[in-house]
């Protein structure tokens, strides 16, 4: 008897709650929403739980019921390692930067606030998807990441968040104009190939790891020299591999120049 009870058992759970579970956990993948909206989307580790995901993304373990609501998930049980969970900008606390030191007169425009116009840039000030910061001549801003990297703005300068590192996803930052150094931190074990990415009007660099120095022209061509590591630097379809004490050079609408050897970093001081 105990051996019948404990066969039905085991086929009511291979033909009906597995099937359940295997189905809602597609069903919530695909609900997930599409490129280009505010947010990140991450992988359910072994191990990990509502609460604790919670407190790693949103710097409070009580939000759990919301990001359940945000995937459409009814039943908190159904949460499985390797299952898709988007997490939306909107319930994030933690800013992706924070303004770490401004000297001269700088701004930041927070489009995470609704707010509509610039505003003084000032130690301490978060900076969240979307929101963007500049520097006007005679001014500098050093800004630090929530992944470790750090990113220092020189005088008249113009950059964008776009997009926060994920498990799948690095950083994404677009200088409009200008010059800024990032030291870009390392992998720490992490299997994804770029830690961070900035994009400018010319070109697209891709970064695992490294220092270097990128500027925007008035024509909006782009340079870019690297002092630590090797970075990937394309445009035009056409990808070149700048390692440590070279650099390359990309007109807008052209591909990057063969990297040439440079001399130590500069300095940015305005």
């Amino acid at each position: 008897m105990i051996r019948k009870a404990n066969f039905s058992f085991s086929l009511f759970h291979l033909f009906f709650v597995i099937p359940l579970l295997t189905l809602t956990s597609i069903q919530a993948d695909e609900s997930l929403p599409g490129p280009g909206k505010d947010g990140i989307t991450i992988t359910v580790e072994k191990g990990q739980t509502l609460s604790v995901i919670s407190k790693t993304y949103l710097d409070d373990p009580r939000k759990w019921k919301e990001l359940l609501k945000s995937n459409k998930i009814d039943n908190p049980n159904l949460i499985l390692p390797g299952m898709k969970l988007w997490i939306p900008a909107s319930l994030g606390k933690r800013p992706i930067a924070e303004i770490a030191r401004s000297r001269g007169q700088s701004f930041v425009f927070l489009h995470s606030k609704k707010e509509t116009s610039w505003s003084n840039a000032s130690a301490g000030v978060g900076l969240f998807l979307r929101d963007e910061a500049k520097t006007e001549a005679d001014s500098l801003l050093e800004l630090h990441l929530v992944s470790g990297s750090q990113l220092e703005l020189a005088p008249s300068s113009h950059v964008l968040i776009e997009r926060v590192k994920s498990d799948t996803e690095p950083d994404t930052f677009f200088l409009r104009r200008g010059r800024m150094k990032a030291i870009v931190s390392k992998s720490n074990g992490t299997t994804l190939k770029k830690m961070f990415i900035l994009r400018t009007p010319a070109a697209i660099a891709d970064v695992k790891g490294t220092e270097f120095l990128t500027e925007v022209d008035e024509k909006e061509n782009t340079s870019l020299a690297c002092y630590e590591g090797n970075v990937a630097v394309s445009a035009q379809n056409v990808t070149v591999e700048v390692k440590a004490g070279y650099a390359t050079f990309v007109e807008k609408g052209k591909a990057p120049t063969t990297p040439f050897l440079i001399p130590n970093a500069p300095k940015i001081e305005p």
